[in-house]
């Protein structure tokens, strides 16, 4: 088998909400403070001029994951403290946000508010929207065998790995350009909602990675077929006309050609 990596060629999609986790701020608490392999109680026990990670019992910033770049943006402490949040990243099951401290102090136990860079984020939500897009048209088009095997979601452009046995012709791409663009002139509905695992695995077909280990529940994404519905008919064999996917990253609410927020 060859792995294949196909950009998708469509216009832009706009949106005017997204359905991960909110538009607005989030109030927080400082749970840790980290650099170089250690824990402090303040940012004063910080190298300046080196960045440093805060861990926080909330936040609104989407951490590096599943091919999705991550946010970033601002922790502040209002006329007090700017924590400019450069990258995030899990570590065993924490958020670490990364960055420099712009201004004042942090210390464990403070309260602050996080505020992600929407306009970063906006991109990147198309984007991964476009890579569920895409995935349903390859399949459409070369075949069932199509699974996923990486790919890349950021501000700029959507990368889709997948495997197939032979090269794709002119014929196949323009189709698969064709679907893909038809999804958007549409301005389809995007829905999310949690299930159990053994409830969605049931979804006529549903797309996942070969592999990967998802939670119970998990988090189903649909395009074009409210879950509602779905999950009132589970395993009606019309569910395979939708993009339907395991999916925890960010995502539009409808697909939009050319709109304006």
């Amino acid at each position: 088998m060859t792995r294949s990596n196909l950009v998708l060629l469509v216009p832009p999609i706009s949106i005017c909400h997204a359905n991960y986790p909110g538009l607005e701020d989030v109030k927080a608490t400082v749970k840790g403070l980290y650099q170089s392999s250690k824990f402090v109680s303040s940012s004063s026990e910080l190298s300046a001029d080196a960045p440093f990670g805060v861990i926080l019992d909330k936040t609104n910033f989407y951490a590096e994951q599943g091919g999705q770049e991550n946010d970033t943006g601002v922790i502040a402490i209002d006329g007090k403290a700017e924590f400019k949040v450069e990258d995030v990243q899990v570590f065993n099951g924490y958020v670490l946000h990364i960055g420099r401290l712009e201004e004042g102090e942090l210390k464990v136990g403070d309260e602050v508010v996080s505020t992600y860079d929407e306009l970063r984020r906006w991109p990147i939500r198309n984007n991964h929207t476009g890579t569920h897009i895409l995935n349903y048209a390859l399949r459409e088009v070369l075949g069932d065998h199509i699974d996923q095997k990486g790919s890349l979601v950021a501000p700029t452009k959507l990368r889709f790995d997948f495997s197939h046995n032979k090269s794709i012709d002119a014929a196949q791409l323009t189709k698969i350009e064709d679907i893909s663009n038809d999804w958007i002139k549409k301005a389809t509905p995007v829905y999310s909602k949690e299930m159990s695992l053994a409830e969605a695995q049931k979804i006529p077909g549903l797309r996942a990675i070969f592999g990967e280990a998802y939670p119970d529940p998990v988090r189903v994404v649909s395009i074009g077929a409210p879950l509602e519905e779905i999950q009132k008919n589970l395993e009606d064999t019309k569910w395979r006309g939708a993009s339907i996917e395991f999916c925890g990253g960010t995502s539009v609410y409808s697909l939009i050609q050319w709109a304006l927020c």
